[in-house]
């Protein structure tokens, strides 16, 4: 199961490291990057995260809007200190707040909540032991993370593959990644 070619893709993400790493994973699918569109907290700007829930509200709608094109919305961002399913609520309490109509189960929106932080997902993807408590935020520049993206790729490509060593909410970006190639496809 992969993501379709047929369809355009918008990424909403917190920093220049999930940009990088998002984009990676739609490499891996074949994705033409004219298909492409990627908007991130510009640097100094404040909180990545607070940038995502500001901006989820509208890109939901124009996603609803333009309904003649064949698009997707991929939202990433960091569920830092608070648990994955926390996050998401608040993602959700904000759309409802901006009176913005979303049913996140059968609308084209991909919820990507790495917990702690994104890197945590390329540590455990390069092979390291890692835990959702400790922080592997880098200092600077993204890091480079094609094969850990290929890695994520063929993960969520293998519906079968069940990994008990997966770190939990890396299960939940499969669980969200299956759920919209679904819907994809009908």
């Amino acid at each position: 199961m992969k993501l379709s070619k047929d369809y355009q893709y918008h990424v909403l993400c917190e920093d220049v490291q999930m940009r990088t790493f998002i984009h990676s994973v739609l490499a891996e699918h074949d994705i033409d990057p004219r298909k492409i569109r990627v908007s991130n907290c510009p640097p100094g700007e404040g909180s990545g995260e607070e940038f995502v829930r500001r901006e989820l509200p509208n890109e939901i709608k124009i996603l609803q809007a333009i309904n003649y094109i064949k698009k997707t919305l991929i939202v990433c961002t960091d569920a830092d200190v608070l648990k994955v399913d926390e996050r998401i609520r608040q993602l959700k309490n904000e759309v409802k707040a901006q009176r913005v109509k979303w049913n996140s189960d059968s609308e084209l929106v991909v919820l990507w909540v790495p917990k702690r932080e994104i890197e945590t997902w390329i540590h455990f993807l390069r092979g390291e032991q890692v835990d959702e408590k400790t922080s592997y935020r880098h200092s600077g520049r993204p890091v480079s993370c094609k094969k850990e993206a290929a890695l994520f790729s063929k993960y969520c490509q293998d519906i079968e593959e069940i990994d008990c060593s997966m770190v939990p909410s890396l299960m939940g970006a499969k669980n969200e990644y299956v759920r919209v190639c679904r819907l994809q496809s009908t």
